[in-house]
């Protein structure tokens, strides 16, 4: 998405979507799912971290914090659909949804401008390829099918965009560099404060 954007080609970006969702219409007994709001439970907990922190990379920071944190399920308890809507202080309007309801797919990503619109479907593979027993230095792990490639273009005027290669090893370094080294850590401490503040506002 980061390259999208600095090619310009969508003109002015508005509005960005980001959506995490699955269709598990029955509470399980896993701990996700038994695990009150109070202690950390809930989608909101969850997911909303990677989501937040991935439109705050994009466009920085926020100025607005609307939401509708919602109980679907029965004998849920706690949030299992929500969605996050974030006005940024340059203009953008991103909104981020996570359910545990969600019966049909809706763009993973979607970056809509004056120009066009950018939108990808499905899930990055990394986790799944990590379950089926792949190892991260396998020649195609962390790579996307083509048929979830990104669109680009807008009407039926449309272009594939290759979808870059997951790279979940390349936290690790990093992280092992700056406690061996005192180097800058992967992720800033101050960026995951702002990402709780978020949360904090969305469920005030």
């Amino acid at each position: 998405m980061r390259d999208v954007l600095a090619s310009g080609e969508l003109g002015d970006v508005y509005g960005f979507e980001s959506a995490f969702e699955w269709w598990q219409p029955e509470v399980t007994t896993g701990r996700k799912d038994q695990t009150i709001l109070a202690d950390g439970g809930g989608i909101l907990y969850d997911l909303a971290p990677h989501l937040i922190d991935q439109a705050l990379i994009l466009f920085g920071p926020v100025r607005e914090v609307r939401a509708e944190v919602d109980t679907r399920r029965p004998h849920a308890v706690n949030d299992d659909d929500v969605l996050i809507s974030l006005e940024h202080e340059n203009g953008v309007r991103s909104r981020l949804w996570m359910s545990s309801l969600a019966a049909q797919e809706r763009p993973r990503f979607a970056l809509r401008g004056t120009l066009g619109a950018y939108v990808t479907f499905g899930l990055d593979p990394q986790e799944s390829q990590l379950q089926a027993g792949k190892r991260p230095d396998d020649t195609d792990f962390g790579a996307r099918p083509r048929e979830s490639w990104g669109r680009i273009g807008a009407g039926t005027d449309l272009r594939e965009v290759p979808t870059r290669d997951g790279l979940y090893e390349s936290y690790y370094p990093e992280l092992a560099a700056a406690l061996r080294t005192g180097s800058r850590p992967p992720v800033d401490p101050r960026d995951s404060i702002a990402v709780m503040r978020i949360i904090e506002a969305a469920l005030s």
